[in-house]
């Protein structure tokens, strides 16, 4: 459901979308469907980056063990924001994800597609933040 690096990563890797994210230049990990958790380095606050709705949404937590403990864990949030049972249908429907892969729809919704589980395939994480950065700036 999540990938969380052991040591976070630059905001480099975001490339188009850290102008969006501002000031959380840090990446802690992603779910499986390609929303980015962001650490901003001056004040530790979490965000989560969410591409395909362009918005970056500050979450209320300074420290990651906590966010982790209460949000990451949270039942609710698992099944509301990261669609967990939808997930394990994308899951089964694809296979096992590699390092920095993620499940995204063909076409993506934002250009039409379903999102029907069955529409899922197997992609880099940072290929997909690429094109849906350059999708939504071509709607």
């Amino acid at each position: 459901m999540y990938h969380i690096f052991e040591s976070a990563l630059s905001k480099e890797y975001l490339s188009e979308w850290s102008e969006i994210a501002g000031g959380f230049d840090l990446i802690k990990g992603y779910t499986e469907l390609g929303d980015i958790f962001l650490i901003n380095s001056e004040t530790n606050e979490i965000a989560i980056l969410f591409p395909l709705n362009n918005t970056v949404e500050p979450m209320g937590y300074t420290d990651w063990a906590d966010f982790s403990g209460s949000v990451l864990s949270n039942l609710g949030f698992q099944n509301e924001v990261v669609r967990k049972e939808h997930l394990e249908q994308v899951a089964e429907h694809c296979g096992k994800l590699g390092q920095q892969q993620i499940y995204y729809a063909v076409p993506l919704p934002l250009l039409g597609g379903s999102g029907a589980p069955d529409s899922y395939k197997i992609g880099d994480l940072w290929v997909y933040l690429s094109v849906v950065y350059q999708s939504l700036n071509e709607i």
